[in-house]
């Protein structure tokens, strides 16, 4: 469809520029045999009127008439008699006529119109010839017509010439055209039936992740309310269950509320920077009670950077590498984070001695929802959506991530960022 309108339209427009420049063309070339006809007229009269000091009326119109038959001449007296004709006999008054009224004033006059001695449409140039009489030459403009008629016919022949190639011209042009327009419909279907598919599988994703903890609430409530947990210590443990569910619940729904919320954001907002080994230092103490716990030892080291990045935004980066660093390590395992400059970029590096992550999954990790141990994950209270959480903020600030990992030996997961300008 799109191509059958592609064609018609450009058809159309080359087909108008064809039929205006054959029209064009057709005019300018009878223009230019009446410009011919006119001057041929000229210097007819012009030879005339130098043949002899006196005009011999009679004698030339026999000379003209036996010359050039097809024409006319007309010799007028100054107050418009006329005094011969070789094509006809009148007496009326040609003081009017256009051609000799210049002729009479500007020594040369001409005009093309219907004769109405003869009634014939016809081409005239006067002379005033130098006695005072006016020669008046004369030439049916169907003569003219019939010179330029094999003309017309072959600018007639090459416009529908010109009218088939544009056709064709059209079609492959609307082919060349339509192809990518048709090929970024198809690419929009696509996209539209991925985020849909995308859409439809965060949906599932979110409802599992949210019907987890709250079914785990609804029990132990479930419990706690037909009475069958009497004891005050088993109440105790039960609320603390529910409290450990309900903190699952709220951390879920906000980093919902954070992809979401990056998704959504068109930019990084110009001028914004901080110091991105404060922010560090920062989530180290922040996290030292949870690698205690686990055994684990976290150290940061490098040189200070300013980057291009708010501190609120990198913090989240910090912590969510820094903290799953620490969950999926093993006793007296090992994290270091580390920071530097690399030409026009922060560096920022997290290195683990932990589980690993198996090569099939290290393409996955920054998906929404993906857990490479799902019972592991919960049961460190991850929400399988702080990498993902990572990948949008890094593509925010224009930045790229990189991770490096072997199961059984670690993870290295670096972020690089451009440097704040200074």
């Amino acid at each position: 469809m799109l191509k059958r309108k592609l064609t018609i339209y450009i058809f159309l427009i080359a087909a108008a520029a064809v039929m205006v420049s054959t029209v064009v063309g057709i005019a300018i070339f009878r223009d230019r045999e009446l410009n011919a006809a006119r001057q041929s007229l000229r210097q007819i009269l012009s030879l005339m009127d130098a043949e002899e000091a006196g005009t011999n009326v009679e004698d030339l119109l026999v000379q003209f008439d036996d010359a050039v038959p097809e024409l006319r001449l007309t010799f007028i007296t100054p107050e418009g008699e006329v005094l011969g004709d070789t094509d006809a006999e009148t007496e009326e008054d040609h003081s009017d006529r256009p051609e000799v009224e210049q002729a009479l004033a500007e020594g040369w006059g001409s005009d093309v119109r219907r004769s109405s001695t003869t009634g014939i449409t016809t081409v005239y140039v006067a002379y005033r010839f130098e006695d005072g009489l006016v020669g008046r030459a004369s030439q049916p403009t169907s003569s003219i017509n019939a010179v330029v008629l094999p003309g017309i016919a072959a600018f007639v022949s090459a416009g529908i010439l010109a009218m088939v190639l544009a056709l064709i011209l059209a079609r492959k042009l609307a082919v060349d055209t339509a192809k990518p327009v048709e090929e970024a419909e198809v690419a929009v279907r696509q996209v539209d039936e991925t985020l849909q598919s995308a859409r439809s599988e965060f949906t599932a994703n979110v409802t599992h992740e949210l019907k987890t903890p709250l079914t785990s609430i609804k029990g132990f409530t479930d419990m706690m309310a037909s009475g069958l947990v009497k004891d005050p210590e088993d109440q105790k443990r039960f609320l603390a269950m529910i409290s450990v569910e309900v903190d699952r619940l709220t951390k879920l729904v906000d980093d919902i509320l954070q992809v979401t919320e990056l998704e959504t954001v068109a930019g990084a907002m110009p001028g914004e920077s901080c110091n991105l080994m404060e922010v560090v230092q920062e989530t180290e103490k922040f996290l030292e009670p949870v690698a205690k716990k686990a055994k684990v030892t976290l150290s940061v080291e490098g040189e200070a950077v300013c980057g291009a990045i708010s501190a609120d935004r990198f913090k989240e980066v910090a912590l969510n590498l820094m903290e799953n660093a620490v969950k999926y390590n093993k006793p007296g395992g090992q994290v270091t984070a580390t920071l530097s400059k690399e030409g026009s970029e922060a560096v920022f590096s997290v290195k683990d001695t932990g589980i690993g992550i198996p090569p099939e999954s290290q393409n996955r990790v920054f998906e929404r929802f993906y857990r490479v141990d799902k019972g592991r994950s919960r049961a460190a209270g991850g929400t399988g959506l702080g990498l993902a959480i990572v990948k949008h903020i890094v593509a925010l600030y224009t930045g790229r991530i990189n991770l490096v990992s072997t199961v059984g030996e670690g993870t290295t997961i670096t972020v690089r960022l451009p440097l704040a300008k200074t």
